[in-house]
């Protein structure tokens, strides 16, 4: 009998015990679950850090805290957040963590986190010479926050009153690593942030450049350092596809007289709305560029010189008819046109560098002699190129 009832006592206690130390772990992970609720919706490091330090410090009763992070490139840790440290003594403290063989040094080496009581003499020598934190607090204890035994920063708590206790050392043993892992992809996504923004400002500043090197100021067409190097493209892109290629050469008659008798302000002016009279008469992927003073060209890929011809026809009626610089009395002005084409492609058999760099160079000057030409027979009229070396 005496025999059923211990088993039956023995019975008891081991249940009573698997209940208690199942409340025990509820309680132990319903603390870490809350924890955790820290990390929800904080993109920021140091908001993050700082409200870390704040929860920890709230769950120990810790009187102080900091949290470090460690600098590879400087091999040395960084403050990042403190709490209940006075601004004027936080120097001194750092200097004490940071002493040769000292807390922040010994860390590196460390996976576990550990407390450490000054009321033991031995504590004061082990990690440096601690005695003047012993002055202000009876304990330190030293979170690692390290990512699969890699450092990457460390939480001390700092306590006042009394010594930290093993439970709250387990809990924030299985919090740190958490901690560690947010806080560095905090870092990461505030690292790729500011990169994509750096990237971005850079991009606008190529651009900028990129525009000022190869856009003219005042039409905003092209330059002729872009125009050689399109022409290239094109050149190149008509022999592979076997597509027409036209160019039209465009010269302002008399504009000289224009900024003679009516200075420079409106002759720009006179340009900007020549510019925008072309703009609103090409088709998107035609390139017009300003070849430099009174001087522009279009160039006009799968085009044959029949549409070209068309084309500078209805630009010069339009100039004819047009009245421009109206605040300033309704200037009247001509243009002369100089057109020139590539449609023949079975000349070369292969077309390199050297050929297409002087095809570029002749489809330019074709189109000036045709222009020449245009103004040599009075101005204001179209001139097609037609030299019997067209190719």
């Amino acid at each position: 009998m005496t025999g059923h009832i211990f088993v039956i006592v023995a019975v008891l206690a081991a249940i009573i015990g698997l209940v208690m130390l199942n409340r025990i772990n509820n309680n132990f992970y319903r603390k870490l679950f809350e924890l955790e609720e820290v990390f929800e919706g904080e993109l920021d490091f140091v908001h993050l850090a700082k409200s870390i330090l704040g929860k920890i410090v709230k769950e120990t009763g810790a009187s102080a805290g900091i949290i470090y992070w460690f600098d590879e490139i400087q091999d040395e840790f960084k403050l990042k957040s403190i709490l209940g440290i006075p601004a004027d003594k936080i120097n001194n403290i750092t200097r004490i963590l940071r002493q040769p063989k000292g807390v922040l040094e010994s860390i590196k080496d460390m996976t576990a986190a550990f407390i450490l009581d000054f009321k033991r003499t031995s504590a004061h020598d082990a990690y440096g010479n601690l005695r003047e934190l012993a002055n202000n607090y009876r304990c330190l204890m030293v979170l690692p926050l390290n990512v699969q035994n890699k450092v990457l920063g460390t939480c001390i708590l700092f306590g006042s009153n009394g010594l930290f206790n093993k439970q709250q050392l387990r809990l924030l043993s299985f919090f740190a690593p958490r901690v560690a892992v947010r806080l560095d992809n905090t870092r990461l996504y505030q690292l790729a942030k500011e990169t994509a923004l750096e990237n971005a400002k850079l991009y606008v500043n190529i651009s900028k450049l990129y525009q000022k090197a190869t856009l003219d100021e005042l039409t905003g067409f092209y330059n002729r350092n872009f125009l050689m190097q399109r022409i290239k493209e094109e050149i190149k892109k008509a022999f592979r596809m076997k597509h027409k290629l036209s160019l039209i050469f465009i010269d302002l008659d008399f504009f000289k007289s224009v900024n003679d008798e009516y200075g420079h302000q409106v002759g720009d002016q006179l340009l900007t709305e020549f510019g925008e009279l072309i703009k609103g008469s090409i088709r998107e992927y035609d390139v017009a560029c300003r070849f430099g003073g009174e001087e522009f060209v279009i160039l006009l890929p799968q085009t044959e010189w029949k549409n070209a011809v068309e084309l500078a026809e209805r630009l010069r009626e339009k100039v004819e008819k047009r009245r421009f610089c109206a605040a300033y009395g309704n200037l009247h002005i001509t243009a002369s046109f100089g057109v020139s084409y590539l449609d023949r492609f079975d000349v070369l058999p292969q077309l390199d560098e050297e050929q297409t760099i002087i095809l570029t160079e002749n489809l330019i000057a074709w189109a000036d002699e045709a222009l020449y030409q245009a103004k040599k027979n009075g101005r204001n009229r179209v001139i097609l190129y037609t030299a019997d070396n067209n190719s």
